[in-house]
């Protein structure tokens, strides 16, 4: 009798050591594989929320959108199919993978977009950035070391 109670007693302080420990347990934060919440908080200047869709075979998009401003968001698509890219008119970038490429997309009245494309081994990217207007955007000039270039770069890391 004492050996059944002495089981019962285990498999009961057994149950309730998993229900405290499944329970104590915080839910994983929303991660992006591809680049950091933080980076596309400095590319987008503010705290933002990240909304992430990866499949298993590693393609997804990540969305980060400005908190402070919701009509500012930060788009990372990655693929094995080609995806909609800059046009012929469009800036070559160096060191970001490989055929990267910058241009600014049709704008509307109120909102500039901006993107950057390439493709790193049998991966292809895009980084969207779309903003108002009323944001500064990046000129055609010096690019090398702008914010959006080294999430570009970011990404392209964490595809090799």
């Amino acid at each position: 009798m004492k050996s059944t109670r002495l089981i019962q007693c285990f498999v009961f302080l057994a149950l309730a050591v998993g229900v405290v420990s499944a329970n104590g347990q915080a839910a994983a934060p929303v991660a992006c594989p591809w680049l950091t919440q933080g980076m596309a908080a400095r590319v987008l200047d503010g705290d933002v929320t990240v909304d992430v869709h990866v499949s298993d075979a590693g393609e997804g998009v990540c969305s980060f959108i400005r908190k402070s401003d919701t009509t500012t968001s930060l788009k990372l698509e990655v693929s094995k199919t080609a995806l909609p890219a800059c046009g012929a008119d469009a800036m070559k970038l160096k060191g970001i993978g490989n055929e990267a490429l910058r241009c600014n997309m049709p704008a509307t009245a109120d909102r500039a977009v901006e993107q950057i494309s390439g493709r790193v081994r049998d991966r292809f990217f895009t980084l969207t950035m779309s903003h108002g207007k009323s944001a500064a955007a990046s000129p055609h000039g010096d690019l090398q070391n702008d914010d959006l270039e080294q999430a570009a770069e970011s990404v392209a890391g964490n595809l090799f």
